[in-house]
């Protein structure tokens, strides 16, 4: 404020000095020097106040900020709020819901729509699930049907409920598969237990899999001890999800040796 008081006090001298002397003694100084025009307020305000008020400017900001005179924003750094533990819960309780809608298709001695879900076919050079080639029911609690989409993948899905550990046996009929479904044998009930740790371990991989983008996640944090909290949080929600599927599959198999499933 000083130094645009001090500037606009020295103007006003100067602009009265050029009033008087472009006042003519015994001739103007316009017509001895015709390329000489008397400077006006407006002209000098531009190019004597501009750097004055700059000045000002930089040095009011130089008495707040002591020796420096600005200072960028700092960037704002990461923390817990990048970080979403409750997308981490959804993604493995979504594997832990496939798994239970998985093993409740497994049945023993009796003919359930969904028993043939959890295989896969053969077609097209291509691995497909068995529910996307046909549609199967039940006929009586012995029989099912297997309806296919495709008569041309009629023989493959038919190799696979064949090839499967379940120990079926079908037959075509037109564009249909009869599968009879016997009494559990020793065999049957051992190949069942197997698809249940292989469905089992399935669910584990795509937990795991959930584990490794939240980890990918909790590295950008910066704060370390923050991030080690993070990732034992993490690490201790992974491995209830863990114990729930052993659970799972160990009640699944229980109920298979009992032939209550």
């Amino acid at each position: 404020m000083l130094t645009l008081r001090c500037a606009q006090r020295a103007s006003r001298h100067l602009i009265a000095a050029i009033a008087c002397a472009s006042q003519p003694a015994s001739e103007s100084i316009s017509t001895r020097y015709p390329a000489t025009e008397p400077l006006s307020l407006a002209a000098w305000g531009t190019v004597a106040f501009k750097p004055v008020l700059q000045t000002a400017q930089y040095s009011k900001a130089a008495k707040k900020g002591g020796k420096k005179v600005a200072t960028p924003p700092a960037a704002s750094s990461s923390s817990t709020e990048d970080f979403d533990m409750g997308s981490t819960r959804q993604c493995m309780e979504h594997a832990l819901q496939h798994l239970q809608k998985e093993l409740s298709s497994i049945r023993t001695g009796r003919a359930t729509a969904g028993m043939l879900d959890h295989l896969k076919v053969e077609v097209y050079g291509d691995s497909m699930p068995m529910k996307a080639c046909g549609m199967a029911t039940v006929r009586d609690p012995q029989l099912l049907v297997f309806n296919v989409f495709d008569p041309q993948t009629l023989h493959s899905v038919e190799n696979a409920i064949r090839d499967s550990p379940l120990g079926l046996n079908p037959r075509v009929e037109g564009q249909d598969l009869l599968i009879p479904v016997p009494r559990p044998t020793a065999e049957t009930l051992t190949a069942l237990k197997r698809v249940c740790k292989t469905e089992g371990e399935q669910a584990k991989v795509t937990i795991r899999q959930c584990r490794k983008a939240a980890l990918d996640e909790v590295k950008k944090v910066t704060a370390e001890d923050e991030r080690f909290r993070l990732e034992k949080e993490v690490q201790e929600v992974t491995s209830s999800f863990v114990a729930q599927v052993d659970a799972l599959v160990a009640a699944k198999e229980k109920s298979i040796t009992q032939h209550t499933a």
